[in-house]
């Protein structure tokens, strides 16, 4: 098993998410950043049945990928070009299922 201080697990809308948890849990993490791939700034406020589902989503995921690594889990939504990747160990889902440079 590799392990990776910092990985950021990028769950898209297609329903990977025990699969990407999996992954993620491979690399030994000691930090997680879970983000769900949305444009929608409105996610963490708005009364949509969207956004529920997103903030609902998120909550799961949290959960479920800090039992799985007993890592530090963060989240957001947002599209994963924003972020600076460089700062990952690994990256798992959305199309960048690789390590990070």
């Amino acid at each position: 098993m590799t392990t990776n201080a910092e990985v950021l697990l990028i769950a898209g809308p297609d329903g990977r998410d025990d699969e990407l948890i999996a992954a993620a849990a491979a690399h030994g993490p000691r930090r997680v950043t879970v983000l769900i791939e949305a444009q929608d700034p409105s996610w963490s406020w708005s009364e949509q049945h969207v956004a529920a589902s997103r903030r609902d989503r998120l909550a799961e995921l949290l959960t479920a990928v800090e039992r799985a690594t007993g890592a530090s889990v963060i989240g957001l939504v947002g599209n994963p070009d924003e972020l600076e990747l460089g700062g990952f160990d690994a990256i798992v889902g959305g199309a960048h299922l690789r390590t990070a440079a």
